[in-house]
């Protein structure tokens, strides 16, 4: 495992400020951006990509964030930053 890499990076703050927002400010953002089977009165259509970047405990982000620096990161040289994304987003649907 090498240097984490721009996209990962990238990434990991993402998450990490929709944890923070969710946990730390009270923001409850389930009801907007979980994911809700579609005819749910929840569900939105942005929840299939916002999905993504929502844990539930510090353990669950942490283990994420950790998987996606040491997979991620790899992933990315070998692939690219467009071919590593199209994979990020696609694992996720």
């Amino acid at each position: 495992m090498g240097r984490i890499t721009e996209t990962v990076k990238h990434l990991i703050i993402i998450n990490v400020i929709f944890f923070a927002a969710d946990q730390l400010l009270g923001v409850h953002l389930d009801n907007y951006l979980a994911l809700y089977f579609p005819k749910n009165e929840h569900f939105g259509i942005w929840q299939y990509v916002s999905h993504m970047f929502m844990h539930g405990s510090f353990m669950h982000i942490l283990f994420n964030m950790y998987a996606l620096w040491a997979f991620g990161s790899p992933l990315e040289q070998m692939w690219g930053r467009n071919k590593f994304l199209f994979f990020y987003f696609s694992a996720g649907l």
